[in-house]
């Protein structure tokens, strides 16, 4: 089978259809199923199973000069940290966003998926699920498609979900060798930052669903991931509601920052400076 066949024969499962308007409700990241033919002069996409040192080096060498660009400054841990989080925010972002999306965990292994990444920002904008396969719940419109593996409920659903990005995150890490020494602990949390994020943002962000959603998703205490979703709505002192979440891993853009300053969602910020923060929004 030749390449752009192989790629329409993977398009035209049930798996798209969802994929289509995952697409079309994230603007800043593209989401597709299967490799498309590569412009010569076009971002190239990347399997991540090709994702080795040397890569990894070569990424990180490119982030250096983005973030000099734009900061007028670059440091280690912000370049090391910017590619740790745009690599490991991928199978959480597009498992997570499908699953609220559609209650469809697509397989989100390694040799699953593949990504392209900005040209000149560096940072990846586009996924690519290789495989058209995917678990979902008995009531799904497509249960009975060759592609489907049903389950018996939705904690089941994301207790794949939870496994897969646990097992891409375990396969990564143990090869991982970054420009800058992180801290452990932020490895590991970056694969389960991306997972909260994922389900946040696979709908309106706004929305107080998504708390439950991310909730169910990350109950805390399971084999994968010991730490709950840290989603969670609060009222800032305007008396507008709001929905944020703190970090387990950092991006350390605050080491380049021209105020010094962390994120919003940094581990480095607490509660109320995160209240006071959204208070100072339009």
């Amino acid at each position: 089978m030749t390449r752009a066949l192989a790629t329409r024969a993977l398009v035209a499962g049930p798996l798209h259809s969802s994929v289509e308007r995952l697409d079309a409700a994230i603007g800043w990241l593209a989401v597709r199923v299967g490799l498309p033919e590569e412009a010569a002069d076009g971002p190239a996409w990347v399997r991540c199973t090709d994702v080795d040192a040397a890569f990894l080096a070569g990424w990180e060498e490119r982030m250096a000069g983005t973030v000099t660009r734009t900061c007028g400054r670059t440091h280690p841990m912000t370049v090391s940290g910017f590619c740790l989080d745009g690599y490991a925010g991928l199978p959480g972002q597009v498992g997570g966003a499908l699953f609220r999306l559609a209650r469809r965990v697509p397989r989100v292994d390694r040799a699953s998926l593949a990504f392209r990444c900005d040209p000149e920002e560096h940072h990846p904008d586009g996924i690519a699920l290789l495989d058209p396969r995917f678990w979902c719940l008995p009531g799904d419109p497509d249960a009975d498609h060759p592609a489907a593996t049903v389950v018996a409920d939705e904690a089941e659903l994301a207790a794949v979900l939870r496994t897969q990005v646990r097992a891409h995150a375990d396969e990564f890490l143990a090869g991982y060798r970054g420009g800058a020494r992180l801290p452990r602990r932020g490895l590991l949390g970056a694969f389960y930052d991306g997972l909260d994020t994922g389900v946040w943002f696979g709908g309106d962000p706004e929305d107080v669903a998504s708390v439950a959603e991310a909730a169910a998703v990350l109950p805390g205490g399971t084999v994968e991931f010991a730490a709950p979703s840290s989603l969670y709505r609060f009222v800032d002192v305007q008396d507008r509601e709001h929905i944020s979440r703190r970090r387990v891993g950092c991006c350390y853009y605050f080491k380049v920052a021209d105020d010094g300053l962390a994120c919003s969602t940094c581990p480095r910020v607490d509660d109320a400076e995160r209240v006071q923060r959204y208070s100072q929004l339009p």
